[in-house]
């Protein structure tokens, strides 16, 4: 008996939810949260004062916080693509190594897809993806040196990949939770007010979960 009732759990939980069809239309609008860990792959970069030859690492900041609005055109009941904005923001924290103030805006456009694996379950896992552009303003505080604070900015190519699920919770409204791994180059020079030349590089990746409400149009 035990065996059966978990089959039918089972067949409740991954049929019987409608799939997304050709032509379908879906906005969504998500809090973004960015958790940051030691290393450059996790939320920190390079920062080299070329002529004194020190070399440390920095955060971008405090955990980020954002938002994303994302809208997807779908192709099949497997594949939606379309294009996303976001905005986050990590505020002022002291960086690891040089144990100066920190803080990081970035916002970036973004072409995007969302690939499902289980397109007709309750509970709809799919992968996603993009690519684009990310402008990214890295400011660090140098006044404690005798310094003005001293701001990097950067535009370049980045990308996402990631693993998500969705649940339906009326005929319009999907909920949405999404892990991601964000990868963004950065490069960029500034020269402090002792007149050393001082360079960030090379990138500015960094993980995040989204909470995401979605509207189908």
């Amino acid at each position: 008996m035990k065996k059966w009732l978990f089959m039918v759990c089972l067949l409740a939980c991954t049929l019987g939810a409608q799939a997304y069809e050709k032509g379908d239309m879906t906005l969504g609008l998500a809090a973004v949260y960015s958790p940051l860990a030691l290393g450059t792959d996790f939320g920190e970069m390079n920062v080299d004062d070329q002529n004194a030859s020190i070399a440390h690492d920095a955060k971008l900041g405090k955990h980020g916080m954002g938002a994303e609005l994302q809208a997807l055109y779908f192709l099949n009941e497997r594949v939606g693509v379309g294009l996303s904005v976001a905005d986050q923001y990590f505020a002022k924290d002291l960086a690891s190594g040089w144990q100066l103030n920190t803080r990081t805006r970035m916002r970036n456009l973004m072409a995007v897809g969302h690939v499902f694996l289980t397109p007709q379950s309750t509970y709809k896992l799919y992968v996603p993806l993009g690519m684009g552009l990310a402008k990214t303003d890295f400011s660090m505080d140098f006044s404690p040196l005798g310094d003005s604070k001293k701001h990097f900015n950067y535009t370049g190519f980045a990308y996402y990949v990631g693993l998500g699920v969705e649940r339906e919770i009326s005929d319009r409204f999907v909920l949405a939770l999404e892990g991601r791994y964000n990868a963004n180059r950065f490069h960029d020079s500034a020269t402090r007010d002792n007149g050393d030349h001082v360079t960030v590089y090379p990138r500015a990746n960094f993980m995040s979960v989204l909470l995401r409400v979605v509207y189908k149009l």
